[in-house]
Order: structure tokens, then sequence, then C-alpha cells
């Protein structure tokens, strides 16, 4: 496209992509030698307030929610920022971009603004404040969420992180891993997978140590990994595998490729990550680079080997910020430094061609991230499992200080993206539990992910729960809705329900999530139900894991809760 006045010509290059994705390069050029400099020019995007009261951006920092919740009455002010997100509990807009290398804002800390008015949110991105000779170009993307249908059947992937594996030559094999028994024939096989599938697991999640190598797509000895897969499959489950956003110096192409595909800093140097067994210290690697190529190519070949039906990708759906010029990251500004360019483009083609890979066969991809929603690169994710930025015991206490609902609704619930989220929690009682996570999640539609036995035995009868109510078809109806169907009392209760009416206005069932979500004080829930707004006739309700009767009378259900905790409750 193109326009043209009296002194400036504007050529745009738009690509729409089937997910909703825009990208737009723009170029102001002069129209004549002597055409005055641009002095000013921004980019607005104006959305409707009611549907806009919601923020996320990226980068993030851990430890806190600050950079997703409710959009302040007073807007936000942000310096550059690759990625931000408005909207609400059901649908937004994305707005993208690699770099600022072309931006000069009066003020580097102002360079984005979102700005609350009274019919709409005003997302202001100040481009260019100061004269600046012509042409310039800008690059920039904008993507309506969510991104695809929202899948019904994803209660039912039960995905479960398996204990620590221990193949070959990583790790010793834990002895509740007594998997293999062509490796130890004298060993009697303890029931590890046989409880798994009891206890309804349809999705096993193999970590990093199924591989000798980080993030390499090849473990050994290769026998002992295929008999897993192959156990897993006998028993019902999918096979999901890690990678990351890692790569090793045991990679054998580590000496040829490592100064072209590293993550660098504005210094030009790399940076120390994780550390390992067997000893290895693993680098951030960027998938701007030939890497990501590389990778996908493994991956494809290690699938057809290891017979594994999917990913689990740490980190991978992140386009962290690179100034590693050998590949095309970073870029010098006016003063010689160095600055970084975030590769959302690389990684989303990394992601697109691992979803045809998996997708097509009925795999799964599961992103696990923290603090990083790019919608662009998520799009390629079934689903996705955040919270590990408060793994440091930041829920502990009191939650909400850390954990506000309203920066759950923005970053952890996936309804707004199109993607389904799972909460990850690491249990450290007394402080912080799995029932804890729970009281926070399901009231979400949220399922806090299993890791390990312990944690699978608690999640298990959850997940019964939701097969036999058959949540997938029921009608959701959240605590925050403009006008709910159940409301709860003290004010630290929130109730939310699924509804399955009847379709000849008799019968029918409700399920609702009832959470305390005071830090410190037990509560008995009043909650009123307009049962005939959702077509059931109530009889009963009974609390679904526990199966303890409770006191229904006249649409008003009597719980007793302790702090930060929920109950299921049926109501027939």
């Amino acid at each position: 496209g193109w326009q043209a006045g009296d002194d400036l010509i504007v050529n745009s290059t738009t690509r729409i992509e089937f997910d909703g994705l825009v990208r737009v390069d723009l170029v102001v050029l002069p129209q004549h030698k002597t055409s005055p400099k641009i002095e000013q020019l921004w980019l607005e995007v104006p959305l409707e307030r009611s549907r806009a009261g919601l923020f996320h951006y990226f980068p993030g920092r851990w430890g806190t929610a600050k950079n997703s919740g409710a959009l302040p009455e007073t807007g936000l002010v942000l310096p550059f920022k690759p990625f931000v997100w408005l909207g609400c509990e059901e649908s937004g807009l994305s707005w993208f971009a690699e770099s600022d290398e072309a931006w000069r804002p009066q003020a580097a800390d102002r360079a984005i603004e979102i700005i609350p008015q009274d019919r709409e949110v005003l997302l202001r991105l100040r481009l260019l404040e100061s004269d600046v000779r012509l042409p310039v170009t800008f690059s920039f993307g904008l993507q309506a969420t969510p991104v695809k249908p929202w899948p019904k059947g994803f209660h039912e992937w039960r995905i479960w992180h398996v204990p620590q594996l221990g193949v070959g030559s990583t790790l010793p094999i834990p002895k509740e891993w007594w998997l293999c028994h062509r490796a130890f024939p004298d060993r009697k096989p303890l029931p590890t997978l046989d409880r798994a599938k009891a206890l309804g697991v349809k999705t096993a999640v193999f970590h990093e140590d199924w591989a000798p190598i980080q993030n390499y797509p090849m473990t050994t000895p290769e026998s002992e990994f295929k008999h897993i897969v192959d156990a897993c499959h006998q028993r019902g489950m999918k096979v999901l595998v890690y990678h990351g956003y890692e790569f090793s110096p045991l990679a054998p192409e580590w000496a040829e490729l490592s100064d072209q595909v590293l993550v660098k800093n504005t210094k030009g140097q790399v940076t120390p990550g994780w550390y390992r067994h067997p000893e290895q210290r693993d680098f951030k690697v960027c998938y701007n680079s030939v890497w990501a190529d590389r990778l996908a190519d493994g991956i494809e070949q290690a699938q057809k080997r290891y017979g594994f039906d999917g990913l689990y990708l740490d980190g991978t759906i992140q386009p962290w910020g690179c100034c590693n010029e050998r590949h095309g990251c970073g870029y010098r500004a006016a003063d010689g430094s160095l600055r970084p360019t975030y590769p959302i483009f690389g990684v989303r083609r990394l992601m697109r061609r691992l979803y045809g890979m998996i997708h097509a066969g009925g795999g799964i991809i599961s992103a696990h991230q923290s603090t990083c929603c790019t919608t662009p690169t998520l799009a390629f994710a079934h689903d996705y499992w955040d919270g590990e930025q408060f793994a440091s015991g930041e829920l502990s206490g009191d939650p909400l200080k850390n954990l506000p609902l309203d920066a759950f609704r923005a970053e952890f619930m996936g309804r707004n993206f199109g993607v389904p989220c799972e909460f990850l929690a690491y249990e450290r009682p007394p402080h912080w539990t799995y029932d804890h996570a729970l009281a926070f999640s399901l009231l979400h539609d949220v399922r806090v992910r299993p890791c390990g036995l312990t944690a699978l035995e608690k999640v298990s009868p959850i997940w019964d729960v939701m097969t036999r109510f058959e949540v997938g078809e029921a009608e959701w109806h959240p605590y925050w809705e403009s006008n709910p169907p159940a409301t709860a009392e003290p004010e630290s209760v929130k109730v939310s329900l699924y509804a399955r009416p009847s379709a000849q206005g008799k019968g029918g069932r409700a399920l609702l999530v009832v959470s305390n979500l005071s830090a410190d004080q037990p509560a008995t829930a009043q909650v009123t139900v307009d049962f005939a707004r959702i077509a059931v006739a109530p009889k009963a309700a009974v609390d679904a894991l526990s199966g303890e009767t409770l006191t229904l009378d006249n649409g008003r259900l009597t719980a007793p809760l302790q702090p930060m905790c929920m109950r299921l409750v049926w109501v027939d």
C-alpha cells in the first residue's frame, strides 16, 4: 500500500496470517529532496473500554505479577516493550515489535502509553518525537485474541510431570523407576506407571533428564528410553519430551556454532545458565539463528526413532532479548552501544514448524514459560504452563499480595489468548500447598499440573470429578461476570460454577468451585445460586471430593472452608 502528500510518501507492506497475526512494515520517505524532516509520529490504537480492562506485557520480572493485571484508572506509562496485550477475560489485542531501533521518543521511559478515556482505551506508541532524517522504517504487528477456538476436550489431556527419570548415562535411576526390564532383569518393577494409569494420567511429560545433553534430541542408551515410551503407550498415555531454550557444551555442534547461535547481552557476552548432570553448564540459545532448524530437524528424526507423541517446551516460546549480531540480533545505537532485539518472528517460525510436525499426528505441544504470553509464539502451543516466577515463596503468607485475581485473569487463564493454561505450583507446606494453588486456579477453570506421584494423588480425584460432570460440555459462569448466577459471602469467598441444564427444565446439575481466599481466616461460605436461571432443579449438594453432604436450602448453600482452600460442590 502507499499514500502520498505534498511532502511525504508512506509505503506499507501488510502480511495477514491465518491465526489473525498482522505484520506491518512501514516506510516513511521524502517526497522531494528539500522535504522537511519529520518531527512527530505516533501510532494510536483505540479499543472499546469495556473490552480493554486487563493488560499484560513482556518482559516481566520474576517474583511479581506487575506485568499483568487490571488497567489502572490512570493508565500505564512504559519504556519500550516488545509485546503489549490489552483486553478482557474473553478477548483482546496484541501489539508487538522486535526492536525500538528507529524509535525516538522524547523520554525513553515514556515510549508506550495506555490511556483510559471515556469510551475507549488508547494504546499510544510514541515512535518519533524529534527531528529525524528520512527515510525511516518501522516494523510492528497486531494480533486479535483468542488466536484459535477454545478446545473443549483439554480437561481430558490429564498431563503429569513424571518423577526424575535418569535414563542411561544421565543420573542413577531412582528405585521407584525400575521400568527398564532389559537393563535390570533381576529387579521386579515397582508399579509407578501402573499407578499413574490407575490415577487417570493420559499424558506423561519426561523432563530434561530424558537426554544426557541438555535440549538435544538424542538420548543414550536409546533402547531404554524407547522401552519406557512403549510402556507408556501400552498404558494409554501419550509421551511429551523436554526441549527448551539452552545450548550445551556437550553438544557435538558446540565448537562450530556456539558463537553464532547463543544469546548475547549488551556487552556482547554470553552468560552461564542452567547447571546439571552429567557435568555441563548450559547457555541460552537464540532461535533467530540456524539452531532453530537444526533443533527442529533433530526433533523430527527423534520422534521417528523413539515414538514420542509431543513436546514439553521450556521457555522456547520466549523471544529472549538478544544482542548477537552474528545471526542478526541486536543493533548499534547512535552512541555505538549495543541494544537488544527480541526475535518474535524467529521464534514464531520455529513454533510454527514444530506445530506442523506434532499437531498432525494428534500430539500436544505444552509450552512452559514465566511472565511471557507473547501470542505470536504462544499461538502454536496446545497449552501453556505458567507460575514458576513465584517459585521462591512469593505466594506464601497472603498470595493475593503478589498475585492479585485480576493478574491471574490477565496472564494465567488462557481463555483471553485462546490457549488453555495450567498453573505451576511447588508444594512447600505449611506456607504454600497444592490446596492453596487449587483455591486460586479452579476458580478460573485452570488446573494445577501435578509433578510426581504425591501431587498426582491430590489432583487425580479432581480430574475424575471434571470427567464425570463433563465440564467440557458445560456452561461456565465465573465469579467476575457482571451478573453472575452465584454469589458468596463473606467477601473472602468467591464462587464460579459449571452448569449442565436440563433440556426439559427438570433435573440438570451444577458443579460449584467455592474458594476461601483469606490467608489466615476460616470462613463459613454462604453461597446464593439462581438455579432457575441456569435451568437446574436442585435436590442435594455434596462435596464432590469428600462425599460430605452440605446444607442446601432454597437456593442457599452453606459450606465451611479453611483459609486458602476450596470445595468442589456437586448439585444434582
